[in-house]
């Protein structure tokens, strides 16, 4: 159950069919995005890279993507934190570009996200819950939005850590998510 301050203003897109215009059309409002959703890679052009969506077809739902590109053309304003519940979203796996940051999270931080959450291999949906929770919890939990850089660092550590306490014979579960930020 999520609990949140009554300062804290939200705004949901919660859709079975979130399409990438949707999405676009909502970001500039953002503080805080997260994103629960399956990844795809480009290994030639990790730019075409990103999050799967979806949007309406004519008889059935249809594959919609939202690219690194795409993102990291948006400038917005009001964001603060991208949380990227996605497997993989920070890693970069084209062959010429490995020692490029090139990938889902590092989109989010060109747009204009200083915080960005991320995943580095494929995830367990269960811990991913935990750890997302936890980390709301965290960090919104006394002081809502008004936190410090060093705070979503912190808030993410803390609660790998707890994660790592209860999940120690497989780090693999724990030990993917990253903070990408000040």
């Amino acid at each position: 159950m999520w609990r949140f301050r009554a300062d804290i203003r939200t705004s949901c897109l919660r859709s079975h069919q979130p399409s990438v215009n949707r999405v676009i059309e909502r970001l500039p409002q953002c503080s805080i995005a997260h994103f629960t959703c399956h990844r795809f890679t480009d290994y030639s052009d990790p730019s075409n890279s990103g999050l799967v969506l979806q949007k309406s077809g004519d008889t059935a739902p249809e594959e919609d993507r939202l690219t690194v590109q795409t993102v990291s053309e948006l400038s917005l304003t009001h964001a603060r934190l991208a949380y990227l519940s996605a497997c993989s979203a920070a890693e970069n796996k084209a062959p010429q570009l490995t020692d490029e940051v090139i990938h889902v999270v590092s989109g989010f931080q060109v747009a204009g996200f200083p915080h960005v959450v991320g995943c580095l291999w494929p995830s367990n949906g269960r811990v991913c819950v935990e750890v997302a929770s936890g980390f709301y919890t965290t960090l919104l939990g006394k002081r809502g939005m008004r936190w410090h850089n060093d705070d979503v660092a912190a808030a993410l550590l803390k609660t790998v850590n707890m994660a790592r306490e209860n999940e120690r014979n497989m780090p693999l579960n724990w030990a993917q998510f990253v903070h990408y930020g000040p």
